[in-house]
């Protein structure tokens, strides 16, 4: 069981009174899922605690032109379920089709890529770290290409976008910022209520609707935690579990429920869990006989009832259809 932090912002909430005022104002069936290319949109409810996976056919995506073996930090499901995916090795972003298994389009990059979001407008943002920016694609008729880059002042990283602003986790210096069109920083958040440090390694963003609001999900290596806070960046609440030790990758799928990638390693024992924001439980949905190496990042398409996982020790994506 996940443990709540009590502090919420500056009002002090004791768990009890937390939970049950979520229970009260948001239903199962009330979740919303930010998608990002496409309007906002209500998912029909599914137990993800109780869903059976079963293995599909690997998506390799090592391309002719790769020069180093793949290394997949971020995705994300575009209209039509195609597949964007950031590779750090090859600085490129690769936009693959599940359906077929073939990797439609490569687009290389000025630096290695981190962090993936969804813009509107058949568009898309990655974080480009070393070279402080943001770099934005257009996404069309299955082909990439580059369009504006967006320079920042420190080492972005995790990236989502909510109400025209990009959310962006720096780990050089620390904070999670609302960033604008140009680069500026709007607003920006480094320590909760109690003055304790919120973020050293905010590596993945994770935006979702709940009841009529925006959310943010950040995980962070460093501080072992995943937070959550309003769309205007308030705290609202933290999680901490032994199970979210290792938190990468986060999928919003609805019904309260986050898809959460503790880190495989060559040495640490790849999970994906299930967090009940609700709840703060952690549910394993896939574990060590999966033999996932170097795996960051999730992904899921609903309409395709898939679960896609990076396999980055075999270069490949695992797909998962859910039931």
């Amino acid at each position: 069981m996940g443990r709540f932090s009590k502090n919420i912002t500056n009002l002090h909430f004791d768990v009890y009174y937390y939970k049950n005022l979520l229970l009260k104002t948001a239903t199962k069936q009330q979740y919303f899922i930010f998608t990002g290319l496409t309007s906002t949109q209500q998912l029909p409810y599914i137990d993800f605690t109780k869903v059976k996976l079963s293995r599909n056919a690997d998506i390799k995506i090592k391309s002719a032109t790769d020069e180093l073996g793949c290394n997949i930090f971020a995705m994300a499901v575009l209209p039509g379920d195609l597949l964007l995916l950031t590779d750090r090795n090859n600085k490129s972003v690769k936009l693959v089709d599940p359906a077929s298994g073939q990797l439609l389009d490569q687009l290389q990059l000025p630096g290695s890529p981190n962090g993936l979001c969804l813009l509107p407008g058949d568009r898309a943002a990655v974080t480009i770290p070393r070279k402080s920016m943001i770099q934005t694609i257009l996404v069309t008729m299955k082909k990439l290409s580059l369009q504006n880059v967006i320079n920042v002042n420190g080492e972005c990283y995790g990236i989502d976008y909510v109400n025209d602003y990009f959310v962006v986790g720096f780990n050089k210096p620390a904070m999670l910022a609302l960033i604008d069109k140009k680069g500026k920083i709007y607003k920006s958040v480094t320590i909760d209520s109690i003055n304790h440090t919120l973020f050293k390694s905010p590596n993945y963003i994770c935006v979702t609707t709940e009841n009529t609001s925006k959310v943010i999900y950040v995980s962070d290596l460093g501080t072992r935690t995943i937070t959550r806070l309003s769309e205007e960046l308030q705290v609202l609440q933290s999680f901490s579990d032994p199970a979210l030790q290792n938190s990468c990758g986060l999928a919003s799928v609805g019904g309260g429920q986050l898809l959460v990638v503790n880190y495989g390693g060559w040495s640490t024992p790849f999970t994906l869990n299930v967090l009940d924001v609700t709840t703060g439980q952690v549910t394993r949905l896939l574990g060590r006989g999966e033999n996932l190496n170097k795996t960051y990042c999730v992904a899921v398409s609903h309409t395709l009832r898939t679960v896609y996982v990076a396999d980055n020790g075999c270069r490949a994506i695992r797909q998962y259809r859910f039931e």
